[in-house]
Formats: structure tokens, sequence, C-alpha cells
């Protein structure tokens, strides 16, 4: 091998050699470099916010209530954890703002991060009483899920629905709070009593 005047073979393999320790070390110090670096903190635990004995008033166009939500706890978590609210009763309204129209009651309640759906979980009851102008009916049922903006509440799990006039028992239900609807999904039985004359 020809090398430049001076420059010998054990010259340029120890030039060679001093390149690949120096491109060792210097990868080396960066893993431990980054392996001494303090970790990220873990996101917090903790709630955000928290309120005791919270209202919130959900106001439509028209700035009438649309529908009000109360608790004795609420608590909003970070990240994509969402709202809970302990123990909450959700009025709905009829589109005069005043007259109620349905109450809603539940062990539990979450709302998601983008208050998009409300989920009612553990036993609930939905009670549309006479002073709405409507026939009363009672639904009593577990973990539900209300999208606000249809005005619609929706389970999976058995319902039993009363009325003046008779019961009702279904797997799964769909009511809409602005309509005189509710949508039995299966397993559907009951009983009638017509009033007496």
């Amino acid at each position: 091998m020809k090398t430049p005047a001076g420059l010998t073979l054990r010259g340029v393999l120890s030039i060679a050699g001093l390149a690949t320790l120096t491109g060792l070390s210097y990868g080396l110090l960066r893993w431990v470099e980054s392996s001494l670096q303090e970790p990220e903190p873990a996101a917090s635990q903790a709630p955000m916010l928290t309120v005791e004995k919270f209202r919130g008033v959900r106001l439509n166009v028209a700035g009438l209530r649309e529908y009000v939500i109360e608790a004795p706890l609420l608590q909003q978590w970070p990240g994509q954890r969402g709202t809970q609210i302990h123990q909450p009763i959700i009025d709905w309204y009829q589109p005069d703002g005043a007259t109620r129209e349905w109450r809603l009651q539940a062990e539990q309640g979450w709302i998601t991060p983008d208050q998009q759906q409300v989920r009612l979980d553990g036993a609930v009851v939905m009670n549309r009483d006479a002073a709405s102008g409507k026939s009363p009916v009672t639904v009593t049922t577990r973990d539900v899920l209300i999208r606000p903006a249809e005005r619609q509440a929706e389970t999976a799990a058995p319902a039993q629905i009363a009325t003046p006039g008779g019961e009702m028992n279904a797997v799964g239900m769909r009511a809409w709070f602005d309509q005189q609807r509710l949508e039995l999904l299966s397993e559907v039985r009951g009983r009638y009593e017509p009033p007496k004359p």
C-alpha cells in the first residue's frame, strides 16, 4: 500500500482506530446522557377542577333553558378523561324554557371532553310528570347514554316503563326528550288496564 510521504501503514491504522474510538465514545456519551436525564413528569391524576353543589344551565338558541344539570360534586379530569358528576339530576325543559319535560336521576354521570355525550351510570330513573302537560311516564333502567344535541337518551339495559294505565318491560330503549316517543328495542312485554268508566 502506498501512503503519502511521512505516513506509514501503521500511522493510517492508528488514525482509523482513533476515529473509530472517537465515534464509539461519542455514541456512548450520548447514551449515558440520555439515561441520566430526568424522566418526563407523569401526568397528574388529580382533578383539574372540583365543584361542590354544582349547577349548570344549558340555554337554547333563543336564550331559554334547554336543560339543567345539578350534582353535589363535579370533577373535571385532565386529558381525555372528561368530567365526572356524582348523583346527577338532569332537568329537560320544553321550548318555553319554563316547563320541565323530563327529570333524570342517576348514581353517577360522566361528560365527554367535547361535551357531545353524557353517560349516566348505575341505576337511572327518568320521570315525566303530569305538570309537563303530557301523559306521566316513569322509566327505571341502568347505564343511559344521552346525546344532548339530538335530545335523545338510550340504553341497552333492561327498562321498566310505568304509565297510569299499565307497565311495560323491555331490553333496550330510546327516548326523545322533545317528543312523546319511547322506542323499546327487544323482549317487550307489558300489561295495560283501561281506565274505569
